[in-house]
C-alpha cells in the first residue's frame, strides 16, 4: 500500500490547488452518502476546514458502485504494480459477478450456469470479457490486463507483504516473474528485489 506520508503529501498538494482555483470536480456518493469517488478531494477540503463539499449523487449501488470506485482508483498515478494488479483482480471478481455470461468455462465457451442451457447469440455478442472491457476502459493492452491479474492472483501473501515493504519499487516485469514462481521460492526471491 501507499506510504502514509506520500498519500498525505498528495492530499496537501490537492488542498493547495483547491484553495487556489476551487473544487473543479465534485465527489461522487451513493444515495445513502457512501463515497464512490473523490477520497483525496474530500480529505483535501477537510484540511481547508470546509464543512460542505459539492457532490454528485449516483444511482449506483452495491457491486456497480464498487466497480465505479475501482475504476476511479485506476486514475491514480501512484499505484505500484502489485496495487494495480490487486485492483484489477477485484475488478474482475465484481465484473464477472455482474456479468456472469462473460465468464469462460474450462471448455473455452461462455459460462451458462447450467451447461445444458443455450446462451443466446445476442448475449454473447454484447457482453465483453473482463479483459476486453478493462483494456478498453484503461487504454491498455488485453495481455497487460491478464498479466497484472496473474501477478495479484499468483503471488503468495508473504511475497506481497515483502513487496509492499520494498525500499526500491519493484517493476511490473519483476513482479510478473515472481508470480510465475512456485509459491515456496517466491518470498526468497522477493526479498532481494525489495531490498534493491
Amino acid at each position: 500500500m501507499i506510504a502514509w506520508g506520500y498519500w498525505q503529501r498528495n492530499v496537501e498538494e490537492l488542498a493547495r490547488s483547491i484553495a487556489a482555483v476551487g473544487l473543479m470536480n465534485p465527489i461522487t456518493v451513493t444515495q445513502d452518502n457512501t463515497l464512490i469517488a473523490g477520497l483525496h478531494r474530500l480529505e483535501a477540503v477537510k484540511l481547508l476546514g470546509w464543512t460542505e463539499i459539492e457532490c454528485v449523487v449516483s444511482g449506483l449501488e452495491g457491486l456497480r458502485a464498487e466497480l465505479a470506485e475501482i475504476d476511479e482508483n485506476f486514475v491514480r498515478s501512484d499505484l505500484t504494480p502489485l496495487e494495480f494488479g490487486e485492483l484489477l483482480l477485484r475488478r474482475k471478481e465484481v465484473y464477472e459477478a455482474l456479468h456472469p455470461e462473460s465468464v469462460q468455462t474450462n471448455q473455452g465457451g461462455p459460462f451458462r450456469g447450467n451447461q445444458h442451457q443455450k446462451v443466446s447469440d445476442k448475449m454473447t455478442q454484447t457482453t465483453k470479457s473482463f479483459a476486453q472491457d478493462t483494456a478498453e476502459k484503461l487504454c491498455i493492452g488485453r495481455r497487460t490486463v491478464e498479466r497484472q491479474v496473474q501477478i495479484a492472483k499468483n503471488l503468495t501473501s508473504e511475497a506481497k507483504d515483502i513487496l509492499r515493504g520494498a525500499d526500491t519499487p519493484v517493476t511490473r516485469k519483476q513482479a510478473l516473474a515472481l508470480s510465475r514462481l512456485e509459491p515456496g521460492p517466491q518470498a526468497e526471491a522477493a526479498a532481494p528485489l525489495a531490498a534493491g
